[in-house]
């Protein structure tokens, strides 16, 4: 009795010092967003400010175009989200469902696209698209169609993987008995295997709407100043001799603010798709 409640507390304590280990980064955020300037840049910050600033929140939209940088984002964070999602949905149901020569290799290939690190995909999308302007004439860096396509592409081999794990989780009986019954594949797919892909669905939209909307790497480079998003334009909150720490922190939470919404309206569905789309294949 006395080794189960040791292990009981010991538990506790652990599960505690956890929570406190990953919400206080968010709470130092929060805290810091609501300070005075003077009370950041002290030798012993408190815990708790002693005075509130709300105006931080207002001061962000004058300071920098934030609702330049957001319309971006969310321009560019959406459009690739529909983008990858309707792609990767049709592409895991084939390499799910159907039999063709190379397609464990096709499947293996997705996976092993995400063992680079970004960096190394960055010069050549870069010549890409000068290439393409020089030859074809349509210009893609500094352009939303750019950044689009870059983030549909590189969340898209991740995004097939896992929609591909979860259609191997639905019964391929749904998909013959249509069949039988007289609907086409495409029939089948859309009355009777979609529906049941939702969960599925709403984790790669949560994925690839998380992995556009925080991405800087490929905006650094694909971006000018009309379609900057929202993490390069945290860099303008940096001035010659000192960094608004209080905006910085405070434009962090508005930040924040869309994917924390997003995924209270999806979360029902991401436990449950991650989860099938993780373990299977």
């Amino acid at each position: 009795m006395r080794k189960k409640i040791i292990k009981r507390t010991l538990k506790v304590v652990g599960i505690i010092f956890l929570l406190l280990f990953v919400l206080f980064p968010i709470y130092w955020l929060v805290v810091s967003s609501l300070k005075y300037p003077e009370d950041i840049y002290t030798m012993h910050p408190s815990l708790f400010p002693d005075r509130i600033r709300l105006s931080n929140y207002l001061d962000i939209w004058e300071t920098i175009p934030m609702a330049k940088y957001y319309k971006n984002s969310l321009i560019v964070s959406f459009s690739s989200m529909i983008l990858a999602t309707i792609v990767a949905t049709f592409a895991g149901y084939a390499l799910s469902k159907f039999k063709f020569p190379g397609r464990k290799t096709v499947g293996i290939t997705f996976l092993v696209t995400q063992m680079f690190p970004g960096i190394l995909f960055l010069l050549p999308y870069y010549l890409i698209f000068i290439l393409i302007k020089n030859k074809l004439g349509i210009p893609l860096i500094g352009t939303y169609p750019g950044l689009i396509i870059t983030y549909t592409a590189f969340v898209g081999p991740f995004a097939i993987w896992v929609m591909r794990g979860y259609f191997d989780t639905v019964p391929s009986e749904l998909r013959e008995a249509a069949l039988i019954d007289g609907c086409g594949n495409f029939r089948a797919f859309t009355k009777i295997i979609l529906p049941t892909a939702k969960p599925g669905i709403a984790t790669v939209a949560i994925l690839s709407f998380m992995k556009s909307w925080n991405e800087v790497l490929f905006a650094t480079v694909l971006t000018n100043n009309n379609t900057r998003t929202l993490p390069l334009g945290l860099y303008e909150f940096q001035q010659e001799f000192m960094t608004s720490w209080n905006l910085v922190m405070a434009a962090g939470i508005a930040i924040s603010l869309p994917v924390l919404i997003f995924f209270i309206f999806l979360q029902r569905y991401f436990v449950s798709g991650f989860t099938s789309g993780a373990v299977k294949g």
